[in-house]
């Protein structure tokens, strides 16, 4: 059920939201990926830590920020048309904005998580075999 809806968002989605909802889901396996080689490098940092430590911020505003330009341009068209839309016609735009707002939240918790994960403190992000 959920799948199917989660389709139906990214089928109706216009080009740029589409492109948005692409970046953030692939960026979640890329975390797992960069997680993964950042500990077979013993942790050193590197360019997969500093991918898992931009994600922490860059997916939750990402996602935010077409969230809030999808609600924006929604409540516009809802302002300028002659009629009341219902809630049924309302739902894909309500479904597209949480999609998005709800991935990059998820982007930045996973990312967060494999940054506690690998040992990094949020001050330091050098490994902690580097303090030796």
């Amino acid at each position: 059920m959920v799948e199917q809806v989660l389709r139906t968002v990214f089928e109706n989605a216009a080009a740029p939201q589409r492109a948005v909802l692409i970046v953030l889901t692939m960026s979640l396996p890329a975390i797992v990926a960069a997680a993964v080689m950042a500990s077979r490098a013993g942790g050193q940092t590197g360019p997969c830590g500093r991918l898992i430590c931009d994600l922490r911020i860059l997916g939750p505003a990402l996602g935010l920020l077409v969230g809030a330009m999808n609600s924006f341009h929604m409540a516009r068209t809802i302002q300028s048309l002659p009629f009341h839309p219902t809630a049924r016609q309302l739902a894909p735009g309500i479904l597209e904005v949480s999609t998005l707002i709800g991935l990059g939240a998820g982007v930045g918790l996973l990312a967060a998580a494999a940054h506690l994960a690998l040992g990094w403190t949020p001050a330091r992000t050098d490994s902690p075999s580097d303090a030796r």
